[in-house]
């Protein structure tokens, strides 16, 4: 259902279209809920440049960040101002992946209203920019490349460092909303023939990825703690270094004391330890970017199997045309997306897996120092402490510093285990084989479509 408001158009959430163009961006297919809010006639709208609903407050900027990312073999998403061919305005939430010889863009409701909101001042900004540098007699390629510099500046203010990172950003959001919105495959029970078949197979793979999917929430919360983690690694490095150093220049000034001896211990844990974290550091790194991956991964198959889902159902209901073409760069972009859902699986599983072996090491070596560190520091504070040959300091400072590292111990390796369990926890189960089944059986309802 379409409403009115000023000078645009607002559609609702199930409201999900898609079009698809070959390289240069010239359409070749869409259903009708495009065509419906273009507001052009199908045959003007097939084989004309997509640009044919661009609005001109669109930063020219924007664009050329979209086809840097596209070229580079990346999916892109953003938000989109498009002009109706009756003058109304409506903006989009765009998803545009490569098929085998073009792109195909999926295109929601954009629900996430904050971000949308931040979106139209920076493209306002963006695009006044573009129109000085356009009064000025600059190239309209020129134009865009100061438009996608400063896009890129207004979304490092924002916290991204490219197009891509907004994108992952903005993707699961826009996508848990869609799901929380009720948004799903549609079910025609009684339907028969190839475009049934298709919809029970859309509504299969929907179903089964069901639980992957709906950890969204928890998979940023990951992200969050591990990113959190990695900022504070250093740190804990820089610590379990510093134990280490104090124990070689600190000496008892009792011949007969225990300190040379714990400070060996001390030394070789905390070497082992340090080296240790740093593969840690590596190991959370590389789960980061698995979850991530994932984070993108999941809700792109799932719009991807929503508008194949959808599509299937108008053709049942007799409203759609083009339907075989479409239907074949739909299915490669979900067979696409489950492939790298399947590989990010079996990564994510591989990273949790290192990262549990790395880590149980370092717990073992920093708390086989703890207790060693302690005594160490009693033995000095009672014995009297003298400094290396050659090594200057303040030994009261020293002995301080040393009661202050052991006071703080390494709390952060705690924190890292608790998310350690919470990655554990996680529901990875996809059968790639059923999915596999599943797509191969879509491709075939679409050649007897």
């Amino acid at each position: 259902m379409e409403t009115i408001k000023d000078n645009e158009r607002l559609f609702d959430a199930e409201d999900v279209f898609f079009s698809t163009t070959d390289r240069k961006g010239v359409i070749r297919c869409s259903n009708r809920t495009f065509v419906t809010l273009a507001r052009h006639p199908r045959e003007e709208m097939i084989g004309a440049p997509h640009n044919i609903i661009r609005h001109d407050d669109m930063p020219g900027g924007v664009f050329k960040l979209l086809w840097d990312d596209l070229e580079a073999g990346r999916p892109v998403c953003t938000y989109v101002l498009n002009r109706a061919g009756d003058g109304l305005d409506y903006w989009v939430f765009a998803t545009v992946s490569a098929v085998e010889d073009g792109y195909v863009s999926v295109r929601t409701k954009p629900l996430k209203t904050e971000t949308l909101d931040v979106v139209r001042e920076v493209y306002g900004r963006v695009r006044d920019l573009e129109r000085k540098a356009d009064e000025e007699g600059v190239s309209r390629r020129e134009v865009a490349e100061r438009g996608a510099q400063a896009l890129t500046s207004e979304l490092a203010e924002l916290g991204f460092d490219s197009l891509a990172a907004f994108s992952r950003s903005a993707l699961p959001e826009e996508a848990s909303l869609l799901v929380g919105e009720g948004v799903k495959v549609p079910r025609r029970e009684e339907a028969e023939g190839s475009a049934a078949t298709i919809l029970s197979l859309a509504g299969a793979i929907e179903d089964d990825s069901e639980t992957l999917v709906g950890q969204m929430a928890e998979y940023r919360a990951l992200l969050t703690g591990l990113g959190e983690w990695a900022q504070g690694a250093p740190a804990i490095v820089e610590r379990a270094r510093r134990t280490g150093e104090l124990v070689s220049i600190l000496h008892s000034e009792d011949p007969e004391s225990s300190v040379p001896d714990v400070a060996g211990r001390i030394t070789e844990r905390t070497t082992r330890a340090v080296e240790r974290l740093g593969g840690l550091t590596d190991s959370v790194s590389a789960l980061y970017d698995a979850v991530e991956d994932l984070v993108f991964h999941a809700p792109l198959m799932r719009l991807h199997t929503i508008v194949l889902g959808s599509y299937a159902a108008a053709v049942i209901d007799g409203t759609e045309e083009d339907v075989p073409a479409a239907m074949a760069e739909l299915h490669h972009a979900l067979a696409a997306d489950l492939t790298a859902v399947a590989t990010v699986c079996t990564t994510l599983r591989e990273q949790i897996d290192a990262m549990d072996a790395v880590l149980r090491e370092v717990v073992s070596d920093l708390d086989r120092t703890r207790r060693p560190f302690d005594r160490w520091l009693r033995a000095l504070q009672g014995e009297g402490a003298y400094l290396s040959e050659g090594v200057e300091g303040d030994i009261p400072a020293l002995l301080s510093e040393a009661e202050e590292l052991s006071g703080t111990g390494f709390p952060e390796v705690g924190a890292l285990a608790v998310l350690a369990a919470r990655c554990r926890g996680l529901d990875l189960s996809f059968d790639s084989e059923a999915m596999d089944f599943r797509v191969d059986g879509i491709r075939i309802a679409i050649e007897t479509l």
